[in-house]
């Protein structure tokens, strides 16, 4: 368990959590600043109320990034469904080439037992030999084609997470906006209210 204390509106709070201190250091950083910005562009909020503003537009915020995501992985084509159609066919592939290798195994046990049987036929057990030899290298052949596939689309899955990982950053800078646009109107509101006493009392 990490404690550190961390600086809020000028208030120190411990916080503890089993994540690096770094984290924890930068999640109450993040809180004052979303407070202090409430409060700095409303003069006249107190602490408490700006605290409770900031909270509503951070619960806000996340809802609406859950939204965001959920509509990513339902779009036609998205990163998501990519990925996932990847990781089924890293599966598959994984699977044939286990195939590939016990069919090998078996291959060489056959060509040990001919190998190693009485001279007695020897030259059709060449020819099977051979014959063996020949299929061992060609699924050999084709073990090594699933391999490089196999690498490429893992390559692939890379690229599409860092694709999503840019999306996320994409959905985090509209929330920003977001916020600063809610917090812009709030501010609106409450100059409309103090320049209008008639306003004024219909807000209340």
């Amino acid at each position: 368990m990490n404690k550190v204390t961390v600086r809020i509106c000028g208030q120190e709070y411990v916080v503890k959590g089993e994540e690096k201190e770094d984290y924890l250091r930068k999640v109450g950083k993040e809180v004052n600043h979303l407070i202090t910005s409430v409060m700095e562009r409303n003069k006249q909020i107190d602490t408490s109320s700006a605290a409770v503003l900031a909270a509503l537009n951070s619960v806000d915020r996340a809802f609406k990034k859950d939204f965001e995501i959920e509509a990513i992985k339902k779009e036609e084509g998205s990163v998501y469904q990519k990925s996932e159609g990847l990781k089924e066919e890293i599966k598959l592939l994984e699977e044939a080439m286990e195939n590939l290798q016990k069919e090998n195994q078996m291959l060489h046990d056959k060509i040990s037992t001919f190998r190693n049987a009485d001279e007695k036929g020897r030259l059709s057990k060449e020819r099977e030999i051979k014959r063996l030899e020949t299929e061992l290298r060609l699924t050999q052949d084709s073990a090594k084609e699933y391999r490089d596939e196999n690498e490429t689309l893992s390559k692939l899955n890379k690229e599409l997470k860092f694709e999503l990982q840019s999306y996320k950053y994409k959905v985090l800078e509209l929330q920003k906006k977001l916020f600063d646009t809610q917090l812009t109107q709030t501010k609106d509101n409450r100059e409309k209210k103090e320049k209008n006493p008639i306003l004024k009392e219909k807000l209340k």
